[in-house]
């Protein structure tokens, strides 16, 4: 029996509650939203100009997420770059490739609005999470930084 059939979308408003499942076994330590600041959070996120929520839908719920912001830019031609945040598939959904399809979709979508780069940060530190990256052809050549608030 092969992996269930997947759909990869743009976010709905109705794929919030998935969504906050999934954001939540991202980043489980993270107090759970209360329902005003989450419809009110997410609402900008749809709105927001050049921010795009992709998710991987089986059998009505989105299962696997990945955002792709795309930011404009003065340099190479003025091309935007992107990146990608938040990446996520549910536990029991893992393995089966949605998490490689809605990261293709991003980086595609990226592409068609010709983004000169497509950045991708992970804290993860097992060498798994390394190589699915890598399969998804992101290459590591470059150092990041960050200043957090958490």
């Amino acid at each position: 029996m092969g992996a269930p059939a997947a759909i990869v979308r743009s976010a709905r408003r109705e794929d919030l509650s998935d969504l906050l499942s999934l954001y939540q076994e991202l980043n489980p330590a993270d107090p759970r939203l209360d329902d005003e600041a989450a419809s009110r959070t997410f609402d900008a996120m749809l709105a927001q100009p050049g921010m795009h929520v992709f998710v991987a839908e089986v059998d009505g719920h989105a299962v696997s997420t990945a955002t792709l912001i795309i930011v404009p830019n003065l340099t190479r031609s003025a091309r935007p770059y992107g990146l990608i945040e938040n990446v996520v598939t549910a536990s029991s959904h893992r393995k089966q490739g949605l998490g490689h399809a809605v990261i293709r979709h991003a980086i595609n979508f990226g592409l068609a609005a010709h983004c000169y780069k497509i950045m991708l940060l992970t804290g993860q530190k097992e060498e798994s999470v390394h190589r699915f990256y890598q399969a998804c052809g992101f290459i590591q050549n470059k150092t990041g930084y960050q200043i957090r608030n958490d």
